[in-house]
């Protein structure tokens, strides 16, 4: 859809691959509760896989970020990706940081399904 390809390394499958990706990728599904984070994802939001899994993506930003981040979100669902992305985000320990160049897509299946929407970091910075 992007006409991008994912930085993704080896020939293993999806998972690994995502899993090994030295940026960081995650997701949430359609009821916005995260379901992914690979390892740099964890380690940019200073959090677990288990302290993760299952929570409202809302966590992801602070309060003075939520409107906007919801147009992106919306933006994202109207459009099935949205390129260049930046904007503050927060780690589970309260640091804020800065993301630039993402890329946020809609996660859809084979039948058209919408599953949520993953994101794809390809740089940031502690504030």
């Amino acid at each position: 859809m992007t006409n991008k390809t994912l930085p993704l390394t080896g020939e293993g499958n999806l998972v690994e691959s995502f899993d090994a990706c030295p940026y960081p990728i995650a997701s949430h599904d359609h009821l916005s509760l995260f379901n992914y984070a690979n390892t740099a994802a964890l380690a940019l939001f200073k959090t677990s896989l288990n302290d993760i899994i299952g929570v409202h993506s809302t966590v992801s930003a602070p309060d003075f970020a939520q409107q906007e981040r919801e147009l992106l979100l919306a933006t994202v669902t109207q459009h099935g990706y949205s390129e260049n992305y930046q904007g503050t985000r927060t780690t589970f320990d309260g640091t804020l940081f800065q993301i630039h160049n993402a890329t946020v897509w809609n996660i859809i299946d084979e039948s058209g399904h919408y599953h949520g929407q993953a994101v794809l970091i390809l740089e940031h910075t502690y504030l």
